[in-house]
């Protein structure tokens, strides 16, 4: 796999729940949500990896 980890912009939070169902069953193994506010505006970055802690810490790059 030459990704570690995938990421999207998400700015309605209602989408998150259906987000987290769709990669629950793709078998992803971490889900991470970073919360980012500017002025009234509030956006997510939604991360996540298909790989295990020990395949993160053994990725490499090309």
């Amino acid at each position: 796999m030459q990704c570690l980890w995938f990421t999207t912009l998400v700015s309605k939070k209602e989408n998150l729940a259906s987000l987290y169902k769709t990669l629950n069953k793709v078998n992803v193994v971490e889900v991470k949500t970073i919360d980012m506010a500017q002025g009234q505006k509030t956006s997510r970055i939604l991360a996540w990896t298909f790989q295990s802690e020990t395949q993160q810490k053994n990725w490499k790059f090309d």
